[in-house]
């Protein structure tokens, strides 16, 4: 996989993870499934993490996720970006609880 997929990838499980709309136990299979290792972009790596600091918490939030990225050193991160409506789109449950493209 090259780069530019790699991150446009990256980018999708991070969005998935923090919308809302998904089932919550779909989220947490995703979470499941990855680990920051994963992650080639620091960024990414660095809000996976939170999110999953988060995420046994209840909703996570543009709000809830820029407070825990300052606090651990992270102010710049532009949280907005992946509380895109579209940057989900594709992503789907199926029947067995996995998140699918």
């Amino acid at each position: 996989m090259d780069r530019k997929t790699q991150l446009a990838a990256e980018l999708q499980a991070l969005c998935t993870l923090c919308d809302e709309a998904i089932p919550r136990k779909l989220r947490q299979n995703l979470i499941q499934s990855l680990s920051p290792r994963k992650f080639t972009e620091p960024e990414h790596r660095v809000v996976f993490e939170s999110v999953c600091a988060l995420f046994p918490r209840g909703p996570i939030t543009a709000e809830s996720l820029r407070i825990h990225l300052n606090n651990r050193g992270f102010p710049d991160t532009d949280v907005e970006r992946y509380f895109q409506p579209t940057a989900t789109r594709g992503v789907r449950p199926n029947g067995d609880g996995k998140v699918t493209r």
